[in-house]
């Protein structure tokens, strides 16, 4: 075997890709966006895979053992209501004790027979004490072994866990996290918040936390140029109150937190491209209901639904949107015979500009941050980043002094006309909320 040819036909190849993928970036208008984001992104993010981020094992151990035991709890508990044992993990014995034992009305058929998915569970909750027993069984059961097991496992000899970190996973140019996936961290929960304790500052330091506030729904309001929403943004009003008082004619002061919850579900719901159905399942209302509290949303924000059929349009008419940086997402999708998949892709159009632009401020915050902290003697490095929240790792001393160029490097990107502004918190620990 020559081995010289074997290097040359493979440089060649290396070439020959390069002077591709370099005229698709410039013909697309996507080099700038690759030289000043992209590639430098990659290498914050490089290291921050190698700087990793602290565990406390024993912590995390304990919390472990007293899933197990809350598991065999429940599992006892279960089986008394029923009368006898059974694999409540298996979807077909699980079925026949809730449906043919003990009397419950099946919501949906599946392939393989009667559902019993969490959907399904809660709308049979209150039925029967063992319904609320399963589901309790099922989350005990997933962060035991989703995240107990799995994190004990992928913490390293520095006693420090070492996530991967992926710029080309989510089609919206999102940053992921797999090895473990970090991001999927729960916060739903009291009992799965308790997995932030055991992520830890090491000796004499501390946490930055610092989570971008509504970004999307501030690029919401940016590309939508909704007066409403714009104004609420820069007079500092909480935003899902003020649509609240809006969408329910109400005033501000008089917004509860039952009409405050549904008023931030259709927001997002907009950004995730949710209709009435998945509204009705959210909120546990019926579809007409649903439909009801979108038509008068849309009333109220006329903007909003023209954003989001002008980008259908564009999805159409180019075959794909652009994010606030130029990144591309291509729809070829929308031709598709089938209609079900088609009107899914049109949900997708406003949603990839919305959250790929998210991306993009994101990550030029992440380079921006990085390297003022390395241009200073400040003692800190960013070790963990999950959606729009970053944690930086400081020396305790110098807390204080590195919190407000935190707060300058990251409110400072991009150029929307509508404050970017962050909730700081400093801890020993991810879950630890200080100030």
């Amino acid at each position: 075997i020559d081995l010289v040819s074997i290097l040359s036909v493979d440089f060649m190849v290396i070439v020959d890709l390069y002077n591709l993928l370099t005229a698709r970036l410039v013909n697309f208008g996507e080099m700038k966006l690759f030289r000043d984001v992209e590639m430098p992104v990659s290498d914050c993010l490089t290291e921050m895979e190698l700087e990793g981020i602290m565990v406390d094992r024993e912590k995390l151990k304990a919390i472990l053992s007293e899933l197990e035991t809350m598991k065999l709890q429940l599992s006892a508990s279960i089986f008394g209501l029923v009368g006898h044992s059974f694999n409540i993990g298996s979807p077909k014995q699980l079925g026949g004790v809730l449906y043919d034992e003990l009397g419950l009305q099946s919501f949906k058929n599946t392939k393989t027979g009667r559902s019993t998915n969490a959907n399904t569970l809660e709308k049979l909750r209150g039925l029967h004490p063992v319904v609320d027993l399963v589901l309790q069984y099922r989350e005990v059961d997933k962060l035991r072994s989703t995240y107990g097991v799995a994190l004990i496992k992928t913490i390293e000899s520095d006693n420090r866990i070492h996530a991967t970190f992926s710029l080309t996973s989510a089609r919206t140019g999102r940053i992921s996290s797999e090895n473990p996936n970090l991001h999927n961290i729960p916060v739903r929960t009291n009992l799965g918040m308790r997995f932030r304790e055991v992520f830890v500052s090491k000796p004499n330091f501390q946490f930055i936390i610092a989570d971008y506030d509504q970004i999307e729904l501030r690029l919401l309001a940016y590309y939508s140029r909704d007066l409403n929403l714009l104004t609420a943004f820069e007079n500092g009003i909480d935003i899902h109150s003020y649509v609240a008082s809006v969408v329910f004619s109400i005033p501000v002061e008089d917004v509860d937190k039952t009409r405050r919850n549904i008023a931030k579900m259709v927001s997002y719901g907009l950004v995730y491209g949710m209709e009435a159905f998945g509204l009705a399942e959210r909120l546990t209302i019926s579809v007409t209901e649903a439909k009801e509290i979108l038509v008068k949303y849309f009333a109220s924000f006329p903007a909003l639904k023209s954003f989001i059929e002008d980008s259908i349009v564009e999805a159409k008419v180019n075959g794909y949107v652009k994010t606030i940086l130029g990144r591309r997402r291509n729809f070829d999708e929308l031709n598709s015979m089938d209609r079900m998949h088609r009107m899914a892709m049109e949900r997708q159009a406003a949603n990839s500009i919305i959250q790929g632009s998210a991306a993009d401020l994101f990550k030029m915050a992440i380079i921006r941050l990085n390297s003022k902290l390395k241009s200073t003697n400040i003692d800190a490095a960013l070790v963990l980043q999950i959606h729009d929240e970053l944690i930086v790792e400081c020396i305790a001393n110098q807390i204080d002094e590195t919190i407000p160029i935190v707060k300058a490097e990251m409110e400072s990107v991009g150029e929307l006309g509508i404050p970017l502004t962050l909730h700081l918190n400093t801890g020993f620990s991810w879950a630890e909320k200080r100030g």
